[in-house]
């Protein structure tokens, strides 16, 4: 079967106005911070990520397999 189609808005009367006021207010908060701050706190981000996975690891954390009898 093949996927769905997606369907674009031709205008922005197409878009729901809850919508373009979402847009606007994350394109708002976007242009808040310069394209430096926004890479240091994606690398922050990124860090923080790598860190939790290193702590709680599942390898190091997991039951160890057990023999079976034969």
């Amino acid at each position: 079967m093949p996927g769905k189609k997606i369907t674009y808005p031709k205008a922005l009367r197409d878009i729901p106005r809850w919508r373009q006021r979402q847009l606007a207010e994350d394109i708002l908060w976007f242009s808040r911070y310069s394209p430096v701050e926004r890479l240091n706190h994606i690398d922050r981000e990124w860090k923080e990520v790598q860190e939790y996975i290193e702590k709680f690891d599942l390898r190091k954390h997991e039951t160890p397999k057990r023999s079976r009898p034969s």
